[in-house]
């Protein structure tokens, strides 16, 4: 997986690396490394299987959102505020782009680019959250401040998605190696609760950052997180 190029750098802190600027600032081209190039097809899928919006009104989160392309998947899917959040200025600069750049009609205006600390940032809190190979990319020593961030940014009754990638026998990272038990065991002491986990993805649903185009490389699972509302 270090062919993708994640390995990290100086750490400003042990969950906000310095090289994701470096990497994003020597010109990070789309399809390359862990950027898609387009909407994750496991978030694409999912969309298409469950209405995750509803009713009007409701917000997402896409923290470590690169150029924004599941960020406006969620608008386009009819949230009507949807946080693209960024540590690397660089990339935040290239998702607004994206945002400029596309459909032509007015559903990027429902996305903000955010340019902020994940662990620091105060926004929120959000119906739901897409996490797509955001855990993988930290420190593990920050793991456990990850899910009670997450959970912290969660509305009560809200949806936390998890694309569990990349699912493989691997030492080291970034990206490193997930599982859906990780996940459970992060997770679930926060009081989130699992509601679906599916481990049977099509070749259609798997994540493929520009490192994994094609058939072959890790697999993926995605699992759906509820968190419960608050008894009276």
């Amino acid at each position: 997986l270090e062919c993708l190029g994640w390995r990290s750098g100086a750490m400003v802190h042990a969950g906000a690396s310095a090289s994701w600027e470096r990497m994003w600032g020597a010109g990070l081209g789309k399809g390359q490394a862990f950027d898609v190039g387009k909407a994750s097809q496991t978030l694409v899928a999912e969309l298409s299987r469950s209405a995750y919006a509803p009713r009007p009104g409701l917000s997402a989160l896409v923290p470590g959102a690169g150029r924004a392309y599941d960020a406006l998947a969620l608008a386009q899917h009819g949230f009507e505020s949807v946080t693209a959040l960024d540590l690397a200025p660089t990339a935040c600069e290239a998702a607004r782009e994206e945002l400029k750049a596309s459909t032509g009609d007015k559903i990027a205006e429902r996305c903000s680019v955010q340019c902020a600390d994940f662990f620091e940032f105060t926004g929120g809190p959000y119906d739901l959250i897409w996490d797509c190979t955001f855990l993988c990319a930290l420190d593990p020593s920050v793991r456990v401040r990850w899910a009670q961030k997450t959970a912290s940014l969660l509305k009560p009754g809200g949806t936390l998605l998890t694309c569990v990638f990349p699912i493989c026998d691997k030492v080291g990272g970034p990206p490193y190696a997930m599982s859906v038990d990780l996940f459970r065991s992060l997770l679930e002491p926060v009081g989130l609760e699992a509601v679906r986990v599916r481990e049977d993805l099509s070749a259609d649903e798997q994540h493929r950052p520009g490192g994994f185009q094609g058939s072959g490389g890790p697999s993926t699972a995605l699992a759906v997180w509820a968190k419960p509302h608050q008894r009276k």
